[in-house]
């Protein structure tokens, strides 16, 4: 069967150069599936870094060839999908970090502004509140963001309701959050997680999951909350911080 796929550089050598180089880019860990053109089959990967031109992706399988075009969308679970499009491969890479960089080739007008929003977001983190790696050693009434064994515990105050709202990727308007962490955490851990206010007193506790990284902060989805449990945690968000931006 002839091979109709288009194996010659799309882009010119200097074109693949300011790609690469010049694109303003933020590094972020999501789950990625694309699907090459006549396979049934959808690839799983990461995301490794994106810009408002394209992406990188991980890849420990086969690599496609530069000029091929995919469909790919950005997935945060089964059940929620924040983006999608069609890209085409314009660079491969087998050292450092094995994948291949994509120009984006389609994308709907919400993708194009999620992706806008997501390397905007990358300049303008909140500062980084201390954060509790055992619970046990945390100040009496608890600091911030407190890890324990398997849980973790959010004190909300001022400096951290900013982690339910500045990152479009993970926030509280779709159930989760962007907080620190000083250690390198997989994709698809599991948290109990407790968000508590000042005084204490237990405001959610929900079972979380790990479905994005950015630098040192991992993006958290709480995957059991009921919605009155939602909506009562978005109304304590709103009394400490600013509103969040709309999609």
């Amino acid at each position: 069967m002839p091979d109709d796929r288009v194996t010659r550089p799309a882009l010119t050598t200097d074109e693949v150069r300011a790609f690469v180089e010049r694109a303003p880019r933020c590094k972020v860990r999501i789950h990625v599936l694309y699907q090459p053109p006549g396979v049934n089959d959808t690839v799983d990967t990461q995301l490794v870094d994106l810009s408002r031109s394209g992406m990188f992706l991980a890849s420990r399988g086969t690599l496609l060839e530069v000029g091929v075009t995919v469909e790919f969308q950005f997935s945060l679970d089964e059940e929620l999908v924040v983006m999608k499009g069609t890209a085409e491969v314009v660079r491969v890479a087998l050292e450092g970090e094995r994948g291949m960089g994509l120009r984006f080739v389609e994308l709907d007008a919400d993708s194009r502004k999620l992706v806008d929003r997501i390397v905007d977001a990358n300049s303008r983190e909140p500062a980084p509140v201390p954060v509790e790696q055992d619970a046990r050693r945390a100040p009496p009434g608890g600091r911030a963001v407190e890890y324990g064994h398997g849980t973790v515990r959010i004190t909300l105050s001022a400096a951290t309701a900013a982690y339910f709202t500045y990152n479009p990727l993970m926030h509280v308007g779709i159930g989760g959050c962007f907080i620190p962490a000083e250690a390198d955490v997989p994709l698809g851990t599991g948290y109990q997680l407790d968000i508590v206010d000042a005084s204490g007193r237990l405001v959610v506790r929900s079972k979380g999951r790990v479905v994005a990284k950015q630098e040192r902060r991992i993006g958290i989805r709480l995957v059991d909350i009921d919605r009155d449990s939602l909506l009562r945690l978005r109304a304590e968000i709103a009394k400490l911080g600013p509103a969040l931006a709309a999609p």
